[in-house]
């Protein structure tokens, strides 16, 4: 599958068998031309792409030959420290928002390297604008973390990259596909290999909900800290805003936490996030796009201070927690208001756990929810009674009654 010294430098990491993305791809990889993996965040899916990438660098060619692009300069790095663990000898270079971009071109002007790894922005800017980025020699181009790209509206920065390199392979990693994205995916993907394991209740991990509807978020995420013990957890808020806020909560309880958001220097998040690995904190508070730049083994629980907005997130968040078939929980704080978000996550197959908080212990309220209804929901459902006639209407007027029945499990009331 690998030359020797790939295999050697996999066995020098500790891999003791290749997850199913894994898999999927180092078979792919030589097959096809154009491949699109589908996978939940914490599967595996950079070294699915990266072993394949670097076993196909001719060493002797100084010239482009693989380049991986991704959406923040977090991951940029995070993919670089990836590449250098495997130590090869081949020539690596990472561009990103920060670095010396003066000095970045003028290196590029005295020799090409063999790997590349770019943010959207700086592929285009080096490669397109300048020049002086030579990927038309490149074998492989991987997009990764696309439905991200696809948030910051970063996808249409890689149409004229795409444009430069039309016969080389081309692979589009994913945790989700969103509606938005399809469009671009046929013009560029239209007759791809699709791999998709993206079913998120293949993972390892409980889908808990604690009501918030009497007391404050804040209260209630109080009394979950008391009621657990994690090993690591991150804790993810929507608003920005609200950052510092929850922070100075968890601050208070006397708990050792930091936050991290896109507003915190590019250097002071790299040490940040290398404390984090060294355990000097409990509780993490993150927003979405700047916990996609951590990648973090252990995290043992997630809490969603509030629901995401857009509810592809909610998979990103849960994937950092149950990680390489590790187990994991997340808590969700929610409201009457958030059911119609709860049960379109349903239908993407997760299940969810209701929870009451009670002298600082965790207590089920239901069991577990399967296809969108709960055992609870159909005990109580089955008490409704059957119309001895089949009346005008009774289609609609027995909707009427489960919803109400469902309502009172869910709820407490109507």
């Amino acid at each position: 599958m690998f030359n020797k010294e790939i295999e050697l430098k996999i066995q020098a990491l500790g891999f003791k068998e290749y997850t199913e993305i894994q898999i999927a791809i180092f078979d792919a990889f030589d097959k096809y031309n154009r491949i699109i993996g589908l996978a939940p965040t914490g599967t595996g899916k950079t070294h699915a792409y990266l072993l394949p990438m670097v076993n196909q660098i001719n060493k002797e060619l100084k010239e482009v030959q693989g380049v991986i692009c991704v959406p923040t300069n977090d991951l940029v790095i995070q993919v670089e420290k990836m590449v250098k663990d495997l130590e090869l000898d081949i020539d690596v270079k990472a561009y990103y928002q920060g670095k010396d971009r003066n000095k970045d071109l003028e290196s590029l002007r005295k020799r090409q390297p063999q790997l590349v790894i770019a943010t959207p922005g700086k592929l285009q800017d080096y490669a397109i604008k300048e020049n002086a980025l030579k990927i038309y020699t490149t074998k492989a181009i991987i997009l990764d973390e696309a439905d991200m790209m696809f948030d910051l509206d970063f996808i249409t920065t890689l149409d004229p990259v795409f444009q430069a390199i039309p016969s080389s392979k081309i692979l589009m990693f994913s945790a989700t596909l969103p509606e938005g994205l399809n469009s671009w995916v046929r013009k560029y993907f239209g007759n791809a290999f699709i791999i998709d394991l993206k079913d998120p209740s293949k993972l390892q991990i409980e889908h808990a909900l604690i009501q918030t509807q009497h007391e404050t978020r804040n209260t209630v995420l109080k009394e979950l800290v008391k009621s657990i013990n994690p090993y690591l957890c991150l804790v993810f808020v929507s608003r920005n805003d609200d950052i510092e806020a929850v922070f100075n909560v968890l601050q208070d309880e006397g708990l050792k936490v930091t936050m991290i958001s896109s507003k915190v220097p590019l250097r002071q998040r790299k040490s940040l996030i290398e404390e984090i690995k060294a355990l000097k904190y409990q509780y993490v508070v993150s927003s979405d796009i700047a916990a996609r730049g951590i990648d973090i083994d252990g995290i043992s629980h997630i809490i969603n201070y509030d629901l995401p907005f857009e509810l592809d997130f909610y998979i990103h968040r849960s994937g950092r927690t149950g990680r390489m078939g590790k187990t994991g929980v997340v808590y969700s704080l929610v409201t009457k208001e958030n059911s119609r978000k709860i049960d379109t996550l349903k239908k993407k197959n997760i299940t969810f756990t209701k929870y009451n908080i009670r002298n600082n212990e965790l207590i089920k309220t239901e069991r577990k929810i399967k296809n969108g209804i709960s055992e609870d929901e159909l005990k109580e459902i089955r008490k409704i009674k059957k119309p001895t006639k089949v009346t005008p209407n009774y289609k609609k007027k027995n909707k009427e009654k489960i919803k109400k029945a469902r309502n009172i499990v869910r709820y407490g009331g109507k």
